[in-house]
């Protein structure tokens, strides 16, 4: 596209037909050829837009009115839905959700990895609203608290998050009233929820003496009424430190109680992260006699479900936080001799384990896996590899490789962590084509 065609589309308005949705939620159609972007445009739909990005072979528009509305279509119910960003799918129903974040998979699968593969339908949830056991949200001067906007630094305030307990939003308001007296070192806060709805709060930024329950009676003690049972924050070495309530923080997975340090990773979607693990567990089909490797294995909660009927089960987690929680998790739910956790970068930690693994888990961030992660997996050739990703990108360009080193993918089952985003949660179940020949 040259710079005079740039100028005359960015100057006039379009209308265009919807023909699906990419994986980042915008609906696409073509104008001369180009592919054009626009958020909030759904398939079958034709929208009047305004294009305000261009290059060769692609631009992105913003949506002005719809011209002919999709049967899908429902009516956003969050109140800052189109300010923030947060979400990209409430404007259809949940049921479209599940099925093109299924095909975001087959898609991704089939252009970046190559493979031609039967992506089974996404496993939603009953009720997919107030699902987050956590919010991090960001402090304006004034003290007011929000998100950022999508792909700025805008901060959008909210009354009610939808995707967010009432109780959490209350512990939200109840601090953004406090926060407006002082406390300007205070930069972001983080609140975490579990299962019997206690609650934890981080506050990061330099502390100060006047953050304390004797210095603030009134607002810790209404934050105990409601249910909020520990405050932490970060010195000006950016070190943890307890402000008030209780030093642990529990939560409920799979019938097993995990303490959570404040900065550990945990799973956001309780609900669907059962119903995750019970597939990884189902999948794992063990007997007894496996040693078994976790990877990224976090806070313990899968090494600690698969220890259950493992022979030995060895988790890796660079976090040093979620390390300890592991460990410890471990002595609560009394699984100890048969498990161990080390502290490290997982590239480097596999590198000197000796043992041979039958069944290696992997959950990788959303970078997926390190190249030598995936070298050293292709020379020990597991019998059973099984990926749980929250990216299909990565995953499409891991598994791509390890079936070019000898393995198959049995199964991919989508598991729709977080309604009415463009996130998928996947598993993923890979055979070493030497097992499965026998």
């Amino acid at each position: 596209m040259n710079n005079k065609l740039d100028h005359r589309l960015m100057s006039e308005k379009l209308n265009l037909e919807c023909l699906r949705l990419i994986s980042e939620g915008s609906g696409v159609g073509y104008v001369n050829g180009i592919a054009t972007f626009v958020p909030g445009l759904l398939p079958g739909e034709t929208g009047e837009v305004e294009v305000y990005e261009g290059k060769k072979k692609w631009q992105r528009a913003r949506l002005q009115r719809i011209l002919k509305h999709s049967p899908e279509r429902i009516v956003a119910p969050c109140s800052v839905y189109e300010e923030c960003g947060g979400c990209q799918l409430q404007h259809t129903t949940y049921e479209e959700t599940l099925q093109w974040k299924q095909r975001w998979v087959q898609e991704a699968l089939s252009r970046i990895g190559k493979l031609s593969v039967e992506v089974k339908p996404t496993l939603g949830m009953t009720s997919p609203w107030r699902y987050r056991n956590k919010a991090r949200l960001h402090r304006e001067p004034t003290g007011e608290l929000g998100y950022y906007k999508e792909k700025s630094k805008a901060l959008i305030h909210f009354q009610d998050c939808l995707l967010l307990s009432e109780r959490m939003n209350r512990w939200i308001r109840l601090t953004e009233k406090f926060l407006t007296e002082g406390f300007a070192e205070i930069h972001t806060v983080t609140f975490r929820e579990n299962t019997n709805g206690e609650g934890l709060l981080l506050l990061e930024g330099a502390l100060t003496k006047m953050l304390s329950a004797e210095e603030n009676p009134e607002f810790f003690h209404t934050l105990a009424k409601e249910g909020l049972c520990s405050v932490w924050g970060t010195d000006a070495e950016g070190s943890l430190e307890l402000v008030w309530g209780d030093e642990v923080f529990s939560q409920t997975i799979l019938d097993m109680t995990f303490e959570v340090s404040p900065l550990s990773f945990l799973q956001v979607n309780p609900l669907q992260t059962d119903v995750l693990y019970a597939r990884v567990l189902a999948e794992a089909a063990l007997t007894g006699e496996e040693t078994v490797w976790d990877l990224y294995s976090g806070i313990g909660t899968l090494a600690l479900a698969l220890a259950q009927k493992a022979k030995k089960v060895t988790g890796i987690e660079e976090n040093p936080f979620a390390v300890e929680d592991a460990i410890q998790n471990a002595v609560n739910n009394n699984v100890i001799g048969h498990v161990e956790f080390l502290k490290g970068k997982v590239e480097a930690r596999m590198m000197k384990i000796e043992e041979q693994p039958d069944i290696v888990i992997l959950d990788p961030p959303r970078a997926g896996m390190h190249p030598v992660v995936v070298n050293r997996l292709l020379e020990l050739k597991p019998k059973r590899i099984i990926y749980v990703s929250c990216d299909q990108a990565t995953l499409a360009r891991d598994l791509g490789v390890l079936t070019q080193g000898g393995y198959k993918v049995d199964s991919v089952q989508p598991v729709d962590m977080f309604p009415w985003t463009q996130h998928t949660e996947c598993l993923c179940l890979l055979e070493h084509s030497k097992n499965a020949e026998k």
